[in-house]
């Protein structure tokens, strides 16, 4: 829930005190963000209502994107699109077919051995949509890569089409991508879990992060955000800043789309803006401000990203034949994470309506809703 903004400020902050050390992931899953097509939604949402076909693969857009979810459901009422998954999603709330559960079902779909090869033959727009489930598994890259190179093979992706989807099912997922707020390299895709995993850091500085499962052992954690959640219960100091409500700032949505967020009222008691808070500390580490406003920090954005500067309009996205990377397979079920929809971030879970509708949920699950 964290801003463009405030991720290239809290990356400016970090760069000054001299660390790369930070991720935006709270959790290990697969990113190749070497060409922007890696981790976008490319057909658009929009563009679910011309596909022909549509495989989700490891991915309930049910609870992962709600919007993305409708989109589809209208595709399958109006136009008889039919939909297919790799993986159990459950109650899509359409009908779809399950073409297998395990990454070497997708494998046969690659070397044209599937029945599912048949059908896709007669498709003239499909629609692959990979979801975090798939890429948090050890095929992750395996599976990215892999489809990607296969719908290249297969003209799939050109420049009038793009069928090569990723579901990403945190809002500002696709802006740290674009900001590069992620330590990787050749040789591993999660430093920053490795060294957390080892114990080899001292500090940690949460941003808004309340997701990120982590043991406690001697580390000194900074908090800073805006409600007192899990990783405001760990803390050794809390910082407070607003919500997302309570400050203006800029989200890119799956598509790539920039989009702004204005506020609806102003911080609270002695809560500070993020980006004013990184100015705080350097003003008392170094004696100085990193920025004098926010406009500042927007005009520094579009230095990097030229594109942000069009709110609201989907990016054009260079069509790249990159080198395939070299993938290794091992034959995985490719298990549909089930998300706790209610209670799915610090201020849904604080909320009594999200408490209210998650109870219902479960009574009913249970069997004790009369």
């Amino acid at each position: 829930m964290i801003s463009i903004e405030n991720i290239f400020s809290f990356k400016k902050f970090l760069e000054k005190i001299g660390t790369k050390n930070y991720d935006f992931r709270e959790k290990k899953f697969y990113i190749n963000p070497e060409n922007k097509m890696n981790y976008l939604f490319n057909s658009s949402i929009k563009g679910i209502e011309e596909s022909d076909l549509i495989l989700l693969i490891g991915t309930n857009p049910r609870h992962e994107a709600t919007l993305v979810n409708a989109r589809i459901k209208k595709a399958t009422s109006q136009n008889k699109t039919p939909v297919y998954s790799i993986g159990n999603a459950g109650d899509l709330t359409y009908d779809y077919t399950i073409v297998g559960k395990e990454t070497n079902d997708l494998k046969e779909i690659f070397e044209g051995k599937s029945d599912f090869n048949k059908k896709l033959s007669l498709a003239k727009k499909p629609l692959f949509i990979i979801g975090e489930s798939a890429l948090e598994i050890k095929n992750g890259i395996f599976i990215l890569e892999d489809t990607k190179d296969f719908l290249i093979k297969n003209n799939f992706i050109n420049n009038t089409w793009n069928a090569f989807n990723i579901l990403s099912q945190n809002a500002s997922t696709v802006g740290a991508l674009d900001l590069k707020f992620y330590n990787i390299n050749e040789q591993s895709n999660f430093n920053f879990f490795e060294k957390l995993e080892n114990k080899k850091f001292e500090l940690l500085y949460l941003l808004g992060s309340d997701n990120l499962e982590i043991k406690k052992n001697n580390e000194f954690i900074i908090y800073q955000g805006s409600h007192g959640d899990r990783g405001a219960e760990i803390a050794d100091v809390i910082l407070p800043s607003p919500t997302y409500t309570e400050q203006n700032g800029l989200y890119t949505n799956l598509e790539g789309r920039v989009q702004s967020c204005r506020k609806a009222s102003y911080p609270v008691g002695e809560s500070l803006e993020d980006w004013k808070i990184f100015n705080l500390l350097t003003k008392n580490l170094y004696n100085v401000t990193l920025f004098e406003n926010l406009e500042v920090i927007r005009k520094l954005i579009e230095k990097e990203i030229p594109h942000y500067v069009e709110i609201d309009k989907l990016p054009n996205v260079e069509i790249l034949k990159e080198r395939k990377k070299i993938t290794s397979f091992l034959n995985e079920k490719i298990d549909i994470k089930e998300i706790d929809y209610y209670f799915s971030n610090s201020i849904a879970r604080s909320s009594k309506t999200m408490s209210d509708c998650r109870n219902i949920l479960l009574e009913k699950k249970n069997g004790t809703n009369n």
